[in-house]
């Protein structure tokens, strides 16, 4: 929206098609609640405005939801009998697991060895950079596949000094 007129416009659209209610104190039940958060509340036709109180009305689809809670019902029972799956299943489910956490394992291992020796050059370069940052989806993890940069204090003499004597060290421990 561009402007506030835009939304004003979009909101009435929106209480015209039912899918927005606007909302009041029900004038029957005085004294609870708050102007802002009203306790009790009854629908209302009347135009958006800046200080009114709006409720989205989802529309749901009874099948849908009786759909997930079959399958989430299957899903449950049929790992509460893990001991009773094939046993080709269970083989299955233990190499993903394996293989996964070997992936993982290794990637973070890689990741902090590049990073190690690219330091050294006054280099940031991060394989996976969001790979341990927290967030709604797993596979944002793996997103951006690689972050490079050179880093601030590459040309300080102090930092430069620093990598030296730590790459020097570094080397003369793995000899």
């Amino acid at each position: 929206m561009k402007s506030i007129e835009d939304s004003i416009k979009l909101g009435n659209f929106m209480i015209l098609t039912n899918n927005l209610v606007c909302l009041q104190r029900d004038p029957r039940i005085m004294g609870q609640g708050t102007e802002k958060v009203p306790k009790y509340v009854v629908p209302n036709k009347a135009a958006l405005n800046d200080k009114g109180i709006y409720m989205v009305i989802e529309k749901e689809d009874k099948n849908t939801a009786s759909m997930y809670l079959v399958l989430l019902v299957v899903v449950v029972i049929a790992l509460m009998c893990f001991r009773l799956w094939p046993l080709w299943l269970k083989k299955g489910i233990w190499y993903i697991s394996f293989y996964l956490l070997v992936f993982l394992v290794v990637t973070a291992v890689l990741r902090v060895i590049l990073w190690g020796i690219l330091y050294h050059f006054g280099m940031e370069f991060w394989l996976f950079p969001n790979y341990f940052i927290d967030s709604n989806d797993p596979r944002d993890s793996f997103l951006p596949l690689h972050s490079f940069e050179f880093s601030e204090g590459a040309t300080d003499l102090k930092s430069i000094i620093f990598r030296l004597v730590s790459g020097s060290l570094i080397v003369y421990m793995a000899y």
